[in-house]
Parts: C-alpha cells; sequence; structure tokens
C-alpha cells in the first residue's frame, strides 16, 4: 500500500487528535482512512441518486406526454359529439303531436340498439358500464 503524507494545519491536527481519542480509533491514520471511505460512500450515494432521478424524470416525462395524448383525443371526440349533435337536431324533423309516442319508442330502440353496437367495441369495464346504463334505462 503507497502511503500519502498530508501537510494539515495545526488546528485540524488538533481536530484529527481530539476526535481519535474520542472515537476510539487506534490511530489518527485510521480515523482518516475511514473518512476518507465514507466520503466515497457518500460520492456513490448521490450518484445513485442522479440516476434514480433522471429514471423517475424521464417516466413522469412519458406519462405526461400519453396524458396530453388521452386529454386531446378526448377534446376531439367531445368537438366532434358537439358537431354531430348540432347537425342532428337542425336537420331532423320533429315529428307530429300524434305521433311522438311512438316516434320515441322506436327512437328509444334506436338508442339501445346505438348502444349495443358501441358496447361491442369497447373491452373491459367500460363495455359492462356502458350495457348497464342501457339496463338501468329499461
Amino acid at each position: 500500500m503507497p502511503l500519502r503524507g498530508l501537510r494539515l494545519s495545526d488546528d485540524l491536527k488538533t481536530r484529527l487528535e481530539q476526535a481519535q481519542k474520542l472515537r476510539g480509533y487506534k490511530s489518527v491514520n485510521a480515523f482518516i482512512v475511514e473518512a476518507i471511505e465514507e466520503k466515497f460512500q457518500r460520492i456513490d450515494a448521490v450518484e445513485s441518486v442522479s440516476e434514480s432521478e433522471a429514471r423517475i424524470a424521464a417516466d413522469f416525462s412519458r406519462i405526461v406526454r400519453e396524458v396530453r395524448s388521452v386529454h386531446n383525443t378526448q377534446q376531439a371526440q367531445y368537438a366532434l359529439l358537439d358537431a354531430l349533435t348540432k347537425y342532428v337536431s337542425t336537420c331532423v324533423v320533429e315529428p307530429p303531436q300524434d305521433l311522438l309516442v311512438s316516434a320515441r319508442a322506436r327512437g328509444k330502440l334506436r338508442y339501445e340498439k346505438l348502444v349495443r353496437e358501441a358496447a361491442k367495441t369497447i373491452t373491459g369495464e367500460c363495455e359492462n358500464l356502458l350495457l348497464e346504463s342501457v339496463a338501468s334505462a329499461d
């Protein structure tokens, strides 16, 4: 093991000797070696934390992009639904008063058929929610 020489101020030398005595080290050199090892452990820990922070930041960035994509898709769907609703409400003629009850009944059947067709294209919990909403409307 190669030797290293250190030049220490009188104040630092005194503090090292006091630390050696108070903490029970065999020598001042044993205290210095342990201090150096602790410093390297802290450096390694900081580098490890920095790597973890970088991974977490990358994960958050990916999640933000995905949420933004879902948000944009949702906004497009709302805009499409709004345009379709305006178009249908403008172009559909109200049935005469004497046929209103039967027209509502046929409309309800068409609505249920539409929802069931939509449920076929959806998977998971949304499908069940959609079908339950039709069943509860009965």
